[in-house]
């Protein structure tokens, strides 16, 4: 049977094998490589030599690992290793040994074994360590142990994770800059006070969904609106009213519009919606939904509640405009039409409310 020194020459061998390359011996060195040296060798290392028996206690324990470990010698001697771990190294130390375990072939898993956790040290603190391991058997194939070779790895760990601190950290404000440029994206292209597009987005929008629509053979509509008697709202109940009142408008338009659809606030009491794929019929009703519904709506006042009305015109490409300029011009002389003939209604190409 294999002596003691050729079993721990054995170990170290193939443990090294998977470690940092160690101090080799000149070759006109033909010294024999005795039990000791091997120990000197891994301890000049700066990693930690360790021998424990087949129930995992330590019989050996490096100088090493014991510095490492904060613990004298003989308070680590018969000691299992289980206890100086972690609860999540413990766990990962035994599913491991339940893979490699065979009952028929014990040597069906002798190689070494890479793995890392966290020790508990003496005053408490917690040591990450990298380990590599070997299950050691005589020339019978008994199982008598195991040898390793641990390493210090506290301060790798400790940078990883400041580097994903850092990473992550990044992110966030990478995040948060990806949000306040479309919080700003947004409020560009949005009126303040209405909450509804602007009119510079509706331009930019509304060209390049009529071009679309000439490409493909698709028509659009155009409503404008304008709110009646506007100036007087402002001269009679001041300009918090009329703000109020165009903030109606806005609300009422973003809760009734579609989702492909376009709402913009031209400018002062005039607002747009761009209906898209819709043609003249569906608009003219579009508009007087929303006719009826604004007149039936009421603003606060210091006295009498105000009723707002607003006069529509409708206009659809590509009908009655080729392009985006001559469908805007229609649609607001047939909203003036429709102020001409009385406000509070909707003028079309062959109706008129």
């Amino acid at each position: 049977m294999a002596g003691r020194s050729d079993l721990i020459h054995t170990g170290i061998s193939e443990v090294l094998a998977h470690q940092v390359p160690m101090p080799d011996d000149t070759p006109s060195d033909q010294r024999p490589i005795t039990e000791a040296r091997l120990l000197a060798m891994v301890n000049a290392s700066g990693d930690s030599f360790w021998e424990m028996d087949v129930d995992r206690r330590f019989v050996h324990i490096s100088d090493n690992m014991c510095r490492t470990m904060g613990y004298p010698r003989e308070e680590l001697h018969g000691r299992p290793v289980l206890e100086f771990m972690t609860p999540e190294y413990r766990a990962e130390i035994i599913r491991l040994a339940a893979s490699r375990g065979s009952a028929n072939d014990p040597l069906a898993h002798a190689g070494p074994i890479r793995h890392e956790g966290e020790f508990f040290r003496k005053d408490g603190s917690r040591l990450w360590v990298e380990t590599v391991s070997v299950p050691v058997f005589d020339d019978h194939g008994t199982h008598l142990g195991y040898f390793g070779i641990t390493r210090d790895v506290t301060e790798r760990k400790r940078a990883e994770q400041a580097l994903r601190d850092a990473n992550r950290q990044l992110e966030e404000q990478l995040r948060h800059i990806q949000d306040l440029h479309a919080l700003m994206r947004e409020q560009a292209i949005r009126d303040e006070l209405t909450g509804v597009h602007n009119r510079r987005h509706f331009v930019e929008v509304a060209q390049r969904e009529l071009d679309r629509a000439r490409r493909h053979g698709m028509t659009l509509s155009l409503v404008m609106l304008d709110i009646d008697h506007f100036k007087s709202v402002n001269d009679q109940h001041g300009h918090h009213t009329g703000d109020a009142a165009l903030q109606a408008v806005g609300a009422m338009l973003s809760d009734t519009t579609r989702a492909e659809d376009l709402a913009c606030r031209l400018g002062g009491e005039e607002f747009a919606v761009l209906l898209m794929g819709m043609g003249h019929d569906g608009a003219m009703e579009r508009a007087e939904t929303w006719r009826s519904t604004l007149a039936a709506m009421h603003i606060p006042t210091d006295g009498t509640p105000l009723r707002l009305t607003a006069s529509f015109g409708v206009a659809t490409f590509p009908l009655q405009a080729d392009c985006l300029v001559d469908l805007m011009k229609v649609a607001d002389a047939r909203m003036y039409r429709a102020k001409s003939q009385g406000r509070d209604r909707v003028a079309g190409d062959t109706l008129t409310r």
